[in-house]
């Protein structure tokens, strides 16, 4: 197990960066992932070890919100774009398996760019918001958003954007969102588990062992976010996701990286 060779020092950084993640998360509700698996990979660790890292932290930012607002929560509605990202979520691990075996220069760049498009793909769609949408809007949406899940753990943004063009309570929205994506953590664990054997299972403790740093992360995010309004949060948090996703493309280029 390779986490029996982890250096004090490597330990404290993915604590730090779980940490930094789930501040952002805590203060504007989403990204965490985003923010953290680029600097999980910056920092050494590989991509598929990154991603199983940061499923087990995004299980506290989920579960207990879920709980909270359960009775918000549409169960029916929600079945149908649940399995739907079941269905995509093997092809996108199967990938992820693929990637894994790559070179961490790829990678880097692989979890770079997807953030950047992701980033931008936010920033650029607008849409008033209406109370229902064409159903193939709701196929393409959770099966990107299983698909990206398996692939790098990062598969909320279209679900977000879906949910966002709808005219929906806040409420009804947070709980609608949270619910899917806690739905998604069990299986994605068993996916990444019979894909990588019980090499994935020391990440996954790893990120185990970093939950104190995360809850300390949400609370001071959820705190951060009751003090700043929520427009500057998010300028701020984009900024620093381009940064990174950015840092993380060009990471192979740079001395002592490229091959």
């Amino acid at each position: 197990m390779w986490l029996t060779s982890l250096t004090l020092q490597q330990f404290l950084t993915v604590n730090l960066i779980l940490l930094a993640g789930s501040v952002v998360q805590g203060a504007v509700g989403f990204a965490a992932g985003l923010f953290g698996i680029p600097l999980l990979v910056l920092s050494g660790i590989s991509f598929p070890d990154a991603v199983a890292i940061s499923l087990v932290a995004s299980a506290i930012q989920n579960f207990l919100p879920a709980w909270k607002l359960r009775r918000e929560i549409d169960f029916r509605r929600a079945l149908r774009p649940m399995l739907i990202r079941y269905a995509l979520m093997p092809l996108g691990v199967a990938v992820l398996a693929l990637v894994g075996r790559s070179s961490k220069q790829l990678a880097s760049q692989l979890a770079g760019g997807l953030v950047l498009v992701i980033v931008l793909v936010q920033w650029a769609w607008r849409v008033r918001p209406q109370p229902k949408l064409h159903p193939a809007w709701e196929w393409l949406a959770f099966g990107l958003g299983g698909f990206l899940l398996g692939l790098c753990g990062m598969g909320g943004p279209p679900m977000v954007l879906w949910v966002l063009a709808h005219d929906w309570p806040l409420n009804r929205a947070k709980a609608f969102l949270y619910y899917i994506f806690a739905t998604g953590v069990i299986p994605q664990a068993l996916l990444l588990w019979v894909s990588f054997g019980q090499e994935i299972l020391s990440a996954m403790l790893l990120g185990l062992a970093a939950l104190p740093a995360v809850w300390l992360g949400l609370t001071l995010g959820m705190a951060i976010g009751q003090r700043v309004p929520d427009q500057h949060l998010r300028r701020v948090s984009l900024a620093v996701l381009v940064a990174v996703a950015i840092s993380a493309l060009l990471a192979p280029y740079t001395p002592g990286q490229a091959r």
